[in-house]
């Protein structure tokens, strides 16, 4: 009986290659801002916004929330693939959770306590000059990098190999960027910190891709899960 040929997941590499250059293109445009602002002035011009200040209470929601639809769908994910039976899809959502584990809580929260830069509310320097203290555990200088924007990173660029949808995918990017900005605007966070949090989170979604899901997806059942992402047809 002949052995069936593993599935190369080309739809799933394209997409990843598609996301990982827009997500560098965000970064190319958040490093464009800081050379020209300044780190510490792209705060000020951001935060000091008239349109941030009127909508100061909605930019609060949105960044202590706006990564919850995300959790949600993942759990989503995992609850359906282990109701349907679908390996391919229970995978995705275990990578998700570990690629947060490694870049989000691992490594973010390492640097954080290691650098101990001040955030931009909390620096006792004038006009959110940043304020390199070192060693700290306290939460006020854990600027760099930005957990919130590695979350979010992850989460789009897990959500986005996802969907199918080019609008959806699009959505995902949107709305990453757009949490990682309001974590400038309540001058939480650096651009800096910002392009730092979303380079860790790339990095350690493709570790996570690449020597977690992808060997995994190869030797899984050819169901819908794994369907998804290899181009096979159902037959």
């Amino acid at each position: 009986m002949p052995r069936r040929a593993k599935p190369k997941f080309a739809p799933l590499t394209r997409r990843l290659q598609f996301v990982t250059a827009a997500f560098a293109a965000l970064a190319v445009l958040g490093l464009l801002l800081a050379l020209v602002h300044g780190d510490s002035g792209s705060v000020a011009l951001v935060h000091r916004a008239a349109w941030t200040q009127e909508h100061y209470a909605f930019l609060r929601v949105f960044t202590n929330y706006g990564l919850y639809p995300f959790y949600i769908l993942f759990l989503a994910l995992f609850a359906w693939g282990w109701y349907r039976h679908e390996p391919g899809l229970k995978f995705l959502a275990q990578g998700y959770v570990l690629a947060q584990l490694l870049g989000s809580v691992l490594i973010v929260r390492v640097l954080k306590m290691t650098f101990g830069r001040a955030r931009p509310d909390a620096t006792p320097l004038p006009d959110f000059g940043s304020e390199w203290a070192g060693f700290s555990w306290d939460a006020a200088h854990h600027s760099f990098p930005s957990g919130h924007t590695a979350d979010i990173v992850t989460s789009a660029l897990f959500a986005a190999l996802l969907f199918r949808n080019p609008w959806a995918v699009g959505v995902c990017l949107v709305w990453a960027g757009a949490l990682a900005v309001s974590r400038l605007a309540l001058a939480k966070h650096y651009p800096s910190d910002a392009l730092a949090g979303a380079v860790i989170a790339v990095a350690a979604s493709l570790v996570v891709l690449r020597y977690w899901l992808l060997p995994r997806l190869e030797r899984a059942p050819l169901g819908a899960g794994v369907r998804w992402w290899s181009g096979a047809r159902r037959r």
